[in-house]
């Protein structure tokens, strides 16, 4: 009867067991069935194609992340909703994300891309020179790099800012404005460039960025999220990072990708796409365009000081990731 006894208190022993195993199996479960969701802000452009691909081709759920892209029409909404606390994660120009990190409450990761080729200077066909522009109308972002443009190409031909009368447009607006012949000129992008040069009667580019500035866009976190989720920084980093080598790869693919997400025009962005440079590597040209930049943003008062790469910037995660994308020697 003893041994009896032992046998039915072992075999509920082994039956509680296999429940609190099996319980415990399902609670582990529940708790993976719903990857962390991560909130990426994101510009409309083709300079964002690769966010779109990490999403579309899986690579952001591949590293176990829920990515909720939003894409905002311009950079001022962007930044403000982000400094809101409304996301994790921003794309965004080079010096929206210079003054963010200079906030403290936002640390670069990495760079996204670069272009020299689709950033210029548009205008009338009697506009030839920095000397052309003296005493004309010319429209740019203001605190923007299309205006760090400008003043080095006025620089150029020693033209000073003074002599020329810059106004401040949107994108847009610079477009119909040069067509209407309300401004002579205007520093920005395409498609707002070939868009002026398509549309307009005797517009033409008046000098390319080539050798005098370069447009980067950079991968940023909110400071809090990042000391809290380096596990997840790194995974995003590594996904963006491979959606930059499939659209480098295949830009056909990766522009249709994106204008489906964005409802953009696959024939218009398939030649801008294929002359930005998307790439991850924080080399020494991106550590000297971006002092370059805030030198120019603090001599106009727009950043109190300049960048401190080693509070500002973190590159433990794209290290990561691979070691190779780190080059640059940054200042202590």
């Amino acid at each position: 009867m003893h041994t009896t006894w032992s046998l039915r208190l072992a075999a509920v022993r082994h039956v509680v067991s296999a429940v609190v195993m099996a319980a415990i199996a399902f609670g582990c479960s529940i708790a993976n069935a719903a990857d962390p969701k991560v909130r990426i802000f994101s510009g409309t452009d083709e300079h964002w194609v690769p966010l779109q691909v990490a999403k579309a081709k899986g690579y952001f759920s591949a590293q176990g992340l829920d990515a909720e892209i939003t894409v905002f029409t311009t950079g001022a909404a962007a930044t403000e909703a982000f400094r809101a606390g409304r996301g994790d994660f921003i794309s965004a120009g080079d010096l929206p994300s210079a003054a963010m990190w200079r906030s403290g409450n936002v640390i670069g990761l990495a760079p996204m891309s670069s272009d020299t080729e689709i950033f210029g200077i548009v205008g009338k066909k009697d506009i030839s020179s920095p000397q052309d522009l003296r005493g004309r109308k010319v429209a740019t972002a203001l605190g923007s790099t299309g205006e760090f443009l400008l003043y080095r190409y006025l620089a150029s031909g020693g033209v000073s800012p003074s002599e020329v009368n810059i106004v401040g447009l949107a994108p847009p607006e610079m477009v119909i404005s040069l067509v209407r012949g309300d401004i002579d000129a205007f520093a920005w992008l395409a498609p707002f460039t070939t868009r002026a040069i398509d549309t307009g009667k005797d517009i033409k580019l008046i000098a390319s960025a080539k050798g005098l500035a370069n447009n980067r866009i950079v991968l940023n976190v909110t400071t809090s999220f990042h000391q809290e989720r380096r596990d997840l920084v790194q995974k995003v980093v590594k996904a963006v990072n491979q959606a930059i080598e499939f659209t480098n790869s295949n830009p056909d693919e990766a522009t249709k990708i994106w204008a489906a997400a964005v409802q953009g025009d696959v024939n218009r962005s398939i030649s801008v796409v294929k002359l930005i440079r998307y790439d991850m590597t924080l080399n020494d040209a991106f550590v000297d365009d971006m002092n370059e930049l805030a030198k120019f943003m603090v001599q106009k008062g727009a950043l109190k000081a300049p960048i401190d790469w080693s509070k500002d910037f973190d590159t433990t995660a794209l290290r990561a990731v691979d070691s190779k994308l780190v080059s640059a020697h940054l200042p202590k």
